[in-house]
Order: C-alpha cells, then sequence, then structure tokens
C-alpha cells in the first residue's frame, strides 16, 4: 500500500526526522519526504511511504495520527502494489471524534468529507461549535490549497477565487461564483439539517485558509451571507 501525506508540526522544533523516524519504526518504507515552513510557526511534513505489512487504512491513519507534536490534515492512498493483496477496507468512521483525528479522516477520504464534518460538528458543544467548526475548515482549505496550489505562480484576488477555489469547492459541490460572491448550489453539510447552519462556518473556514494560504493574496476575509438549511439547500459567501 503506498501512500502520501502531508502533516502540520505544532512546533518548529519539531523537524522531519521527528515524523520519519516512528515511521520506520512502524515499518513503513520511505519514497520521498521533505520539509516546509508553516504559517503557524511549525512545519509541514510531506511524506511519501510504502506499507511493508498487512496494513490497512485504519493501521495506517492511526500509525499517522500517534506521531507525536503533528496533525495529520492530508493523506492519499494507493492501494495497487499492496505486499498481501489485502482487499481495500471501508473509509474510516470517526470514533474519537476530536480534531485531530476527524483531520485524518477528512484526509483519508477526501473529498467524501461531509459525513466526517457533520460526526465531528454534533460531537461539539453548542457554545464552542461555530468557532470549532471554523477552524476545521481552515486547516482543511489550508492543506488543499498547499497541496494542489501552492506549486504554480500565486495568483491575486479575484483570479483565485475562479481558477483556484472554486475547483476545489467542486471537489464536495456544485458551485457559482461572481466577483467575491461564492455559492455552493448543493451544500452538502446543511442539507441534512432543517435549521441548524453551523456546517456552513466549515465552509467559511475552507475558503478562508485556503485563500490565505497564498502569498499574493494579503488579507482575507469571509462570511456566510445566506444559508440554504432547510430551505434551498444554496448557500452563498461573501469574500473581501
Amino acid at each position: 500500500m503506498k501512500f502520501s501525506c502531508s502533516l502540520e508540526t505544532s512546533s518548529e522544533r519539531i523537524r522531519l526526522v521527528n515524523v520519519i523516524s516512528p515511521l520506520i519504526k512502524a515499518g513503513y518504507q520511505l519514497v520521498t519526504q521533505r520539509q516546509e515552513p508553516s504559517e503557524n510557526g511549525g512545519n509541514i511534513i510531506h511524506v511519501v511511504a510504502k506499507s511493508q505489512g498487512s496494513k490497512t487504512q485504519e493501521d495506517l491513519i492511526d500509525d499517522l495520527s500517534s506521531i507525536e507534536g503533528c496533525t495529520l490534515f492530508q493523506l492519499e492512498i494507493d492501494g495497487e502494489g499492496s505486499v498481501d493483496a489485502v482487499p481495500p477496507t471501508p473509509p474510516p468512521v470517526v470514533q474519537d471524534l476530536d480534531q485531530k483525528n476527524a483531520l485524518a479522516a477528512i484526509g483519508a477520504q477526501y473529498p467524501d468529507i461531509a459525513d466526517v464534518v457533520r460526526h465531528y460538528e454534533a460531537s461539539l458543544p453548542q457554545e464552542t461549535r461555530a468557532k470549532a467548526m471554523h477552524e476545521l475548515g481552515r486547516k482543511v482549505g489550508s492543506g488543499i490549497y498547499k497541496r494542489d496550489y501552492s506549486l504554480g505562480s500565486a495568483l491575486k484576488m479575484p483570479t483565485t477565487i475562479n481558477r483556484e477555489l472554486v475547483p476545489a469547492l467542486k471537489m464536495f459541490s456544485k458551485v457559482k461564483a461572481k466577483n467575491n460572491l461564492v455559492a455552493l448550489t448543493k451544500c452538502p453539510f446543511c442539507k441534512l439539517s432543517d435549521s441548524n447552519h453551523s456546517g456552513c462556518h466549515f465552509v467559511v473556514g475552507y475558503i478562508d485558509g485556503f485563500l490565505s494560504s497564498n502569498p499574493a493574496v494579503d488579507r482575507v476575509r469571509v462570511e456566510e451571507s445566506s444559508c440554504g438549511a432547510g430551505t434551498t439547500n444554496i448557500c452563498e459567501f461573501i469574500i473581501w
């Protein structure tokens, strides 16, 4: 089983060696690895590796999530070439609904993340739900920008909205955009809700993290202007 992943460290002191050492001890064969500074004062560690045994996807997520001082925010698994030809396992279910495991499950299941996001949302106290959902979305959006869009020339606003943000959002929803207004016409995070639209805080955070990771965007502010929970299922967001 070959995989690629990205982890964010909680401190600059936690470096590449602190990530690859436990992976080697856990029985993984490293293919490539690199390190870059993160905007939060830590490091982003990118690793491509192969399992050398009969590890499942759940084993892999547990091993990556247990690396001390690191948060897994992106994971892609290629089942071809598995040593023991283990049949694909079902997508992991978030059991311990903290942010660390929610991010791991999102990384493994992306872009089919609506169920994970809703499960995480349901686990949160009402008074902290909006902030926690925004933070989860910010980390996911930032990770997707760094993974898929950071290697080319950085695009300024509003070009980056149409050429980068909209394609990224289309991975899990139908999207319309005009100028600084973005609409999810079939928002997967609100479609099962009659009135509660805290799932849209995840989208606000996603857009915020995605655009803030673009070095050509100096400052960004995102607000939900309309929620379609229980009605049209069209959620609109304004970007400044």
